[in-house]
């Protein structure tokens, strides 16, 4: 997902666990509920948290944010992590008769 921020623009993230928040644009500032730290993004950087808090994000200049879900969560895992049944050759018997 892609969130643009104005100056001074505020987006939350209900639950911050293992989602992937990279700075594309601008500057933002970050803070978690009940976290004494403060972590600032510049364009190029990221950040995410395994804690399951919720995340403010504010835009000290105008920014473009891309907020990735968990990697659990993203559609191409999910196919990598279904298993297909066994490939079965059919038997040369069934296939005469």
């Amino acid at each position: 997902m892609i969130i643009e921020l104005t100056h001074r623009g505020l987006h939350h993230v209900p639950d911050a666990a293992g989602q992937s928040m990279h700075c594309q644009s601008g500057t933002v500032w970050i803070t978690l509920d009940h976290d004494t730290r403060d972590v600032v993004l510049e364009a190029g950087e990221s950040f995410s948290t395994p804690e399951h808090k919720r995340a403010l994000v504010y835009a000290l200049a105008p920014a473009r944010l891309l907020i990735e879900p968990p990697a659990g969560d993203r559609p191409a895992v999910r196919l990598l992590q279904r298993r297909p049944e066994p490939f079965q050759p059919a038997s040369p018997l069934a296939a005469g008769a």
